[in-house]
C-alpha cells in the first residue's frame, strides 16, 4: 500500500521516465527521534548512487542521524511532515579530511554532507534540525552571546569540491554552528530554503559561500546569530566569483549581506538585490583584511532596519585593515550601492587603513531615517572588535551619518536623511545592548532623549576625488556642522 504513491512523487518530468525510489524505511530507518537510523540512511544513499541515481524518499515522521554523504546523481527528498534530527553523539559522525579557514589540514563533520559529487539535489518542504542547543555550553539570560562547546559539527549542510548542486525548499534549523556551507563548489542553486536558528546561536551564519563560483541564492527566509549570507575566501584557497543573491528575507544580530571577514582571494562579480531586512546589525558589509580584492559588487533595492540590540550598528561598512601586523592590505574597489533604505540608530562606516586601495565607491539613492541616534563617542574607548577599524579611532568616534577614511573616487548622490523628533518610540527602547564578541560588557543607554548626540552629514579624512552632493541635507542640529572634511579633495556639490 505505501508503495504505489511513493512512484508518483518521484516520478521524473513526463518523457523522461521514472525516477528510481529508495525509501528510507525500506532499508531500516525507524520514525523515532531517539533511535540513530543513520545505517538505513547512508545504506539508501548508496543504493541510489550504485544505481546512478534516484530519490531517497524520507517519509513523513521523526527521525534521527548522526551524519550522511550524499552521492552523485542522487536526490534526497524530505516530505513535508519529517524531520530529520541531528545527532547529539558527535563521534558517530563520518570524519571528512579537508583544510580550516588558514589552509590547515584538519577533520571535518556534517550532519548532511556532499563531498566531491556532482548532480545533487535537496529538497522536499521537511525539515532539517541540528539540535544545536545540545552543543551549545549555557543558556544565559538574554540578550547575551551564548558560548559553544570546545567540540561540535562543523556546519549543519555543507558542500564541497562539488558541482551542480540544488537545496530547495527545506527547513534548516537549530544549527549548531555554521548552517548551510557551500566551500570551493560551482554551478550550486539554494532556493526556497528556510533557515531558523537562534539570534543569539553562536557562529550560526546562514549561508556562507566560500570559494566558489556561479552560485544563486534567491528567495530564501533566514533567522540567525551570525552573518546571514556571507561569502568568505580562506587562505590557500579559491576565489568567489559570479555569485548572486536576490529576494531574501533577513533577521540577524551580525550582518545580513557581507563580504569576508575571510579574505586571502578576491571576490569579483557579486549582486545582492531585492531583500529586506527585519533587523541586523549592519545591512551590509565588505571587510578586507587578508589581503584580498573585493571588486565589481552591486549592492541594490535593500530595505530593513539596524534595531539590533547592540552597540554601533552600521547600515553600511566597508573596511579594508590587518588582520595580523603582517598581514598584506588588500583592495575594495567598483562598489555600487543603490536604492537602500533603512532605519537606524548608527552611522555608515567606510575605513581603509593607510596603505589599502578603497576607490571607485558608488552612492545613490541612499535614505537614513533615525529613530534614535546612539553617541558613539564613549563606547568608541573601550570597543576591541576587529569588526571596528582600530586603526581609525577618530572615525569610529565620529558623529555623522556617514564617516569615511581614504577613498578615491567617491560618489554620493542622491542621499536623503531623517532625523529623530523629541522621543524614542518604543520599539527603539532596547534595554540592554551587547557588543559584538564581547560576552561581559552591556549598556544600557537612556531613552529620555532621542539624541544621545547630534550628527553632521559626512565626517571624511583623505577623501581624494569623487563628488558629494549635498542638496537638502542638514546636521541632526544647526549648531553642528553638516560637513566636516579633512585631508580631503572631495567636491561638494550643491
Amino acid at each position: 500500500m505505501r508503495f504505489a504513491p511513493l512512484v508518483i512523487l518521484c516520478l521524473a518530468p513526463l518523457g523522461v521516465g521514472a525516477d528510481p525510489c529508495f525509501d528510507v524505511l525500506d532499508y531500516g530507518a525507524v520514525v523515532d527521534p531517539e533511535i540513530d537510523s543513520q545505517s538505513a540512511f547512508q545504506a539508501a544513499i548508496d543504493a541510489a548512487g550504485k544505481a546512478g541515481g534516484g530519490t531517497v524518499y524520507v517519509p513523513p515522521g521523526e527521525y534521527l542521524i548522526s551524519g550522511v554523504d550524499l552521492r552523485s546523481n542522487v536526490t534526497l527528498k524530505v516530505e513535508a511532515g519529517a524531520t530529520i534530527y541531528g545527532s547529539k553523539d558527535l563521534d558517530r559522525y563520518p570524519s571528512h579530511r579537508g583544510t580550516g579557514i588558514f589552509g590547515e589540514p584538519m577533520d571535518r563533520k556534517y550532519l548532511i554532507a556532499l563531498h566531491e559529487v556532482e548532480n545533487v539535489t535537496i529538497c522536499g518542504m521537511g525539515v532539517i534540525d541540528g539540535q544545536g542547543l545540545h552543543y551549545w555550553e549555557d543558556n544565559p539570560p538574554l540578550p547575551q552571546w551564548i558560548r559553544a562547546k570546545d567540540e561540535r559539527p562543523n556546519a549543519l549542510l555543507e558542500v564541497t569540491d562539488s558541482s551542480n548542486v540544488v537545496i530547495r525548499d527545506i527547513t534548516l534549523t537549530n544549527s549548531p554552528h555554521w548552517t548551510c556551507h557551500v566551500l570551493h563548489s560551482e554551478n550550486v542553486v539554494i532556493d526556497g530554503v528556510k533557515i531558523i536558528n537562534s539570534l543569539y546561536a553562536p557562529n550560526a551564519d546562514g549561508i556562507d559561500i566560500t570559494g566558489s563560483r556561479l552560485v544563486r541564492v534567491s528567495n530564501c527566509e533566514i533567522t540567525t546569530c551570525d552573518d546571514a549570507i556571507v561569502l568568505k575566501t580562506w587562505q590557500g584557497g579559491l576565489p568567489c566569483e559570479d555569485i548572486v543573491v536576490m529576494n531574501c528575507t533577513l533577521e540577524t544580530l551580525c550582518a545580513a549581506l557581507k563580504l569576508g571577514t575571510e579574505s586571502w582571494q578576491d571576490f569579483r562579480r557579486i549582486t545582492f538585490s531585492n531583500c529586506t531586512v527585519r533587523a541586523a546589525s549592519r545591512l551590509f558589509a565588505i571587510y578586507v583584511r587578508d589581503g584580498g580584492t573585493a571588486e565589481d559588487v552591486i549592492v541594490s533595492n535593500i530595505v530593513g532596519t539596524t534595531k539590533a540590540p547592540l552597540v554601533l550598528n552600521r547600515p553600511i561598512q566597508l573596511m579594508i585593515a590587518r588582520r595580523e601586523p603582517e598581514s598584506p592590505l588588500g583592495t575594495i574597489r567598483n562598489i555600487f550601492m543603490e536604492g537602500i533604505i533603512c532605519k537606524t540608530d548608527g552611522r555608515i562606516l567606510m575605513t581603509a587603513d593607510e596603505g589599502g586601495v578603497m576607490e571607485n565607491i558608488v552612492m545613490d539613492r541612499i535614505h537614513l531615517e533615525y529613530p534614535f541616534i546612539e553617541d558613539p563617542e564613549p563606547i568608541s574607548r573601550v570597543i576591541k572588535s576587529q569588526q571596528f577599524p582600530q586603526e581609525h579611532k577618530d572615525a569610529i568616534r565620529a558623529r555623522a551619518a556617514v564617516v569615511a577614511t581614504n577613498i578615491s573616487d567617491l560618489q554620493v548622490r542622491h542621499l536623503s536623511v531623517t532625523w529623530p523628533g523629541d522621543e524614542v518610540s518604543e520599539g527603539w527602547r532596547i534595554p540592554v545592548r551587547i557588543i559584538n564578541g564581547d560576552f561581559d560588557l552591556k549598556y544600557r543607554h537612556n531613552y529620555d532623549t532621542a539624541r544621545q548626540a547630534e550628527l553632521g552629514v559626512l565626517w571624511g579624512r583623505g577623501l581624494q576625488g569623487g563628488r558629494f552632493m549635498t542638496a537638502g541635507l542638514e546636521s541632526s542640529n544647526p549648531v553642528v556642522p553638516a560637513f566636516q572634511l579633512a585631508d580631503s579633495s572631495l567636491e561638494l556639490v550643491p
